[in-house]
């Protein structure tokens, strides 16, 4: 049980309360009902949910009927008119960020069909400084926008769209593989679902998530190795310490997407980047790097990068050519 505790810890500490909050189905709102619940209650029923990367919050109502009677043993009845969300928030803070969402949904958006909170709010690693991350599906929108904005002293960063304006943006992020829509409609917390848009949201994105990138073009790989080349080349001759060190920034990220490239992986700038190597094995890209900033020289980095151009066919410079694009 230890181990478990540990587990659903929040970057406050030990300070951690639960709450078990239902909310009117297909609406908006504040909770229709909210009690506390003991952290041995969270602890008995978060095995039953896919947790793994939000040990905070439980999303009740995606309960399945099989499972239900064992969730209901350990916090009782639960309404079937409302969907039920279990979430963390630390004692001596009274800015719930799911709440905080809901509220601001609820005064701008009133009409939405779907909502998401993604970020690190959905994923239970929010800390005082971070911000909601809000995708808000709305009809009859002027145009898509995003907006930031402060409310109830969180930064929030909105993502305003149209069905429409949602699978446009989503066909250009999957063509330049990097997916942000995506991750928050697939592993964001869903705040509304007024007419099954959501829902059917949800699953869409995670199928898209599953199947990947559309494979790389051999005109995106030859570009990709001719950029990692030249940085290479600019590493290994730079002499003054500080190029060295932005030389080698810039070659991390070449190097570090031409490698997920190569797996058919989704790319990420700066921290989804870190987390998209992570995922792909590619540590010891990483781990040069590091070693290479601590100011232990740059031979290990270099011969990683050599081996991430190999395998996607060796370096590439003399003879690559490309026409301008036309004016």
């Amino acid at each position: 049980m230890a181990g478990d505790q540990d587990e659903v810890r929040h970057a406050y500490g030990d300070n951690m309360g639960w709450r078990l909050k239902g909310y009117a189905k297909h609406r908006s709102g504040s909770p229709v009902s909210e009690r506390e619940i003991s952290r041995a209650q969270f602890l008995a029923i978060r095995p039953f949910f896919d947790a793994e990367d939000n040990p905070w919050l439980v999303d009740l109502h995606e309960v399945l009927p099989p499972i239900r009677p064992c969730i209901e043993h350990v916090l009782g009845p639960l309404d079937p008119d409302q969907d039920y969300y279990v979430t963390g928030h630390p004692l001596d803070w009274d800015k719930d960020p799911v709440q905080v969402a809901r509220d601001l949904l609820d005064v701008k958006y009133p009409l939405a069909r779907a909502a998401f909170l993604g970020g690190s709010v959905a994923a239970g690693t929010y800390t005082a400084n971070s911000d909601l991350d809000m995708v808000v599906i709305v009809d009859d929108l002027p145009g898509a926008f995003r907006e930031t904005l402060r409310y109830r002293g969180w930064p929030v960063e909105l993502f305003c769209h149209t069905i429409e304006s949602f699978q446009d943006f989503v066909a250009r992020d999957t063509e330049g593989r990097r997916p942000p829509l995506l991750n928050m409609c697939a592993e964001g917390f869903l705040m509304l679902d007024a007419d099954g848009t959501g829902q059917r949201m949800r699953s869409e994105a995670r199928v898209l998530l599953d199947a990947g990138p559309p494979p790389a073009t051999v005109t995106e790989l030859e570009d990709r190795r001719y950029g990692t080349t030249d940085l290479l080349e600019d590493l290994i001759g730079a002499r003054d310490e500080d190029e060295r060190l932005f030389v080698a920034a810039r070659l991390l990220s070449c190097a570090g997407e031409l490698a997920l490239v190569m797996q058919n992986r989704w790319l990420g700038h700066g921290k989804w980047l870190l987390r998209r190597l992570r995922d792909a094995k590619e540590d010891e890209l990483v781990d040069a790097y590091r070693a290479l900033v601590r100011g232990e020289g740059a031979e290990r980095f270099i011969a990683v990068v050599e081996a991430v151009l190999v395998s996607a066919g060796g370096r590439l410079d003399a003879g690559y050519r490309r026409a301008a694009p036309p004016r």
